[in-house]
């Protein structure tokens, strides 16, 4: 029995997110090692060990959907789009249920821009009742959407319902926050930023800083430098550390001439109340 088996799925959120597959099946123990190196090796990224050990887990036991889903994956990142196509259609042959597999065909049909056949297997995904991760399915649609179908209303739609599915799924909360910042509703930019950067996407620097943005248009300027100057700290080396930097030195200038402007402007002479 292959105990607790993973199977690799490839999203539009977060390439290479691993999850555990709901149906184990049995095979042999050598096919057994070979499959949990592979799967080991797509955590890690090392595709060509996977690749590797995921054909001899094959080898080992053919038909096994588990096995031919990572072997989809292992392909793809190696560059192979089509073969790793062949793959999934195997397994999905062998599992027509496997909504793992219909994911990541979906996420690789989007990448080739063959949209509507990706838009169709994601809505396929959502008919799957007992799959419990349909919060990706819906980001997914949401970015569909937004990115090729310039549709940020439906977009919108997708994204909250990512976020009824699985609260904390941060991904969604930064797409809802470039959304409303193109809307200029920077109040509401500023929190869904704020949310893009809980849990497991504390580190997300590009949310950070749109933080700051979102802060600067709102003329929260003390509290847009300190986010600012956390960025340049916190990401050092990085990209965004070099655009903090190159923000705090605008909003030295935004002060600047506002103190100009001010000094310049004629004070009023109040009257006394009675």
């Amino acid at each position: 029995m292959l105990k607790n088996p993973m199977s690799f799925v490839l999203t539009l959120a977060l390439f290479g997110v691993l999850s555990c597959a709901s149906k184990p099946k049995e095979i042999n123990k050598t096919a057994q090692i070979y499959f949990n190196a592979g799967t080991s090796s797509l955590m890690t990224k090392d595709y060509t060990e996977a690749l590797s050990n995921l054909l001899k887990a094959n080898e080992a036991a053919p038909n096994n959907s588990e096995i031919l889903n990572n072997l989809g994956m292992a392909y793809y990142f190696k560059g192979d789009s089509d073969l790793a196509v062949k793959a999934l259609n195997q397994c999905l042959k062998i599992d027509p249920k496997n909504s793992d597999a219909k994911t990541n065909m979906a996420s690789i049909f989007y990448q080739k821009g063959r949209y509507e056949e990706s838009e169709n297997l994601y809505k396929e995904v959502l008919k799957d009742l007992t799959y419990d991760k349909q919060a990706r399915t819906y980001y997914n649609l949401g970015i569909l959407w937004l990115e090729q179908k310039k549709d940020s209303n439906q977009a919108e739609k997708y994204f909250t319902l990512a976020l009824k599915e699985t609260e904390d799924y941060c991904p969604a909360h930064y797409k809802l926050g470039s959304i409303a910042f193109a809307r200029r509703n920077f109040k509401k930019a500023y929190r869904s930023f704020r949310e893009a950067t809980m849990g497991t996407c504390l580190n997300s620097a590009a949310a950070h800083f749109n933080q700051a943005l979102a802060l600067i248009e709102l003329r929260e300027f003390n509290d847009a430098r300190m986010k600012l100057d956390e960025i340049e700290n916190r990401f050092k080396n990085s990209t965004f550390a070099v655009k903090a930097r190159s923000k705090i030195l605008e909003l030295d200038e935004i002060e600047k001439q506002s103190r100009t402007i001010e000094a310049r402007s004629p004070r009023k002479v109040m009257s006394p109340e009675y």
